[in-house]
C-alpha cells in the first residue's frame, strides 16, 4: 500500500443525506482520499452499519455471509478495517509515537510541547510569539557559552538525548551533551519541554528499531490486521466444519452399510 486507505465510503445516493458526502474519487494512483467534512462522517455513521466480522464457532453458512458483504467492500474499493469499526485492529495511537510520548509527560512537559507545537505552526520564531510558552523558555542559547561538564559518565546517554531534542527545539545541529548539562542547571524553564521532545524521538527511535510494519502508516497497519485476521478465522471455520462434514458422512456411510446388510438378508431369503 502507497499511502492511506479510503475511509468507508458510500454507494448512497446523495438525496438520502440532509448533508450529503463530497463525491470520493480515487486521485491520480487509483488511492481514494480519506478524508471527510466531519459533520457528513458524524451523519454516515449514524447511517450506516458496522459490518460483522466472521467469528469463531460461526456456521459455513455465516462465515459464507459475512466474507460476501466484506469481499463487496473490497471490490468497491473501501477499507475492510472502517468498514469493520476498527474492531480487529490496534488503536491507530499504538503506531503514533507523538500520542504515546504524551501519555507519559507530567503536565508542566504536556503543556509546554503543546504550546511550541502551536508556535511551530504559526511559523512563530525567537524574538516573535511565544505560543504561550513561559517567558524565557525560547530565548537564545548561546552555544559557545552555554557548557557545562557532565556530572558523571553514567548520565552521557540521558544528556546526550537532551541535546537531540534541543537541535530540534532551537533549529540547531551540533548540541552536546554538555550544552544539555548546562540548561538542566541554568536554564530550568526550559527543561519541561526538552524533556517532552527527548520523550518524543525516544518513542519514534524505538519505532524505527523495532516496528514489524516499516513504511506503512498507521491505517495501512490497521487493514493488514483487519484482513489477516477475517481470513484466519475464515479458514478455521472452514477447516473445522469441513472436518464435521467427514465426520458426519463416515457414520452416513458406515450406518447406511450395516443397514444395507439387512437389505442383502432379506433379498436372499
Amino acid at each position: 500500500m502507497a499511502s492511506e486507505l479510503p475511509t468507508r465510503g458510500t454507494k448512497r445516493k446523495s438525496s438520502e443525506h440532509e448533508h450529503p458526502p463530497r463525491e470520493i474519487k480515487p486521485g491520480p494512483a487509483g488511492v481514494y482520499d480519506a478524508t471527510l467534512n466531519p459533520l457528513h462522517l458524524t451523519d454516515l455513521s449514524a447511517k450506516l452499519k458496522i459490518l460483522p466480522v466472521p467469528e469463531d464457532g460461526d456456521t459455513l453458512e455465516e462465515t459464507a455471509a459475512k466474507l460476501s458483504e466484506l469481499a463487496k467492500v473490497v471490490d468497491e474499493g473501501n477499507s475492510v478495517a472502517l468498514w469493520t469499526g476498527l474492531q480487529l485492529s490496534s488503536s491507530p495511537d499504538a503506531r503514533d509515537p507523538e500520542s504515546m510520548a504524551k501519555t507519559q509527560m507530567t503536565p508542566q512537559e504536556l503543556s509546554q510541547y503543546e504550546a511550541w507545537q502551536a508556535m511551530r505552526q504559526a511559523e512563530g520564531r525567537e524574538g516573535g510569539s511565544s505560543g504561550g510558552l513561559p517567558a524565557g523558555v525560547m530565548r537564545a542559547f548561546d552555544w559557545d557559552a552555554n557548557v557545562a561538564p557532565m556530572p558523571g559518565a553514567q548520565s552521557e546517554k540521558r544528556f546526550r538525548q537532551r541535546a537531540e531534542a534541543m537541535d530540534v527545539i532551537w533549529d540547531h545541529q551540533g548540541a552536546t551533551p554538555e550544552h544539555a548539562v548546562w540548561l538542566t542547571f541554568h536554564m530550568v524553564e526550559a527543561l519541561p519541554l526538552v524533556k517532552a521532545v527527548t520523550k518524543v524521538m525516544n518513542i519514534k527511535r524505538h519505532f524505527g528499531e523495532n516496528d514489524p510494519y516499516p513504511g506503512l502508516t498507521g491505517m495501512e497497519v490497521a487493514e493488514l490486521e483487519t484482513v489477516r485476521k477475517i481470513v484466519s478465522v475464515a479458514e478455521r471455520n472452514r477447516t473445522r466444519e469441513l472436518e464435521r462434514i467427514r465426520r458426519l458422512t463416515r457414520s452416513i456411510n458406515d450406518a447406511a452399510a450395516t443397514i444395507r446388510t439387512r437389505l442383502q438378508a432379506l433379498e436372499k431369503s
